[in-house]
């Protein structure tokens, strides 16, 4: 049997809630678009531009690790030292790291 009572027992959002909820979902589209972009220029090779951390967002059910720009820079200063253009490096898990590596390759050092 359901009654009335049975409704009120539903959780609801508000309006403001439902709204901020929206502008969350969007810009996380927004966010994932700019990144298969980005992914889709680094594959051509084309990516001749320094990156910022604008382009990535902290995915909270992901275990990532976040640095300050003096820590992930020095982080990939030491992947690089030793590298050859043969060198592959893969940077899992630590967005900071992997942007200022792109940065350093984009530059030239």
């Amino acid at each position: 049997m359901s009654s009335a009572n049975d409704e009120d027992d539903i959780p609801k959002l508000s309006a403001a809630t439902l709204a901020l909820l929206g502008d969350f979902y969007s810009e996380r589209e927004e966010n994932k678009q700019q990144f298969e972009d980005l992914k889709a220029q680094n594959e051509d090779e084309r990516l001749q531009t320094p990156l910022s951390m604008t382009l990535f967002t902290e995915d909270w059910n992901a275990s990532q690790f976040w640095y300050s720009d003096e820590t992930a820079v020095l982080l990939a200063e030491q992947l690089l030292r030793d590298s050859t253009k043969e060198t592959r490096i893969a940077v899992v898990s630590a967005p900071s790291v992997f942007i200022q590596l792109k940065n350093i390759l984009v530059r030239g050092n």
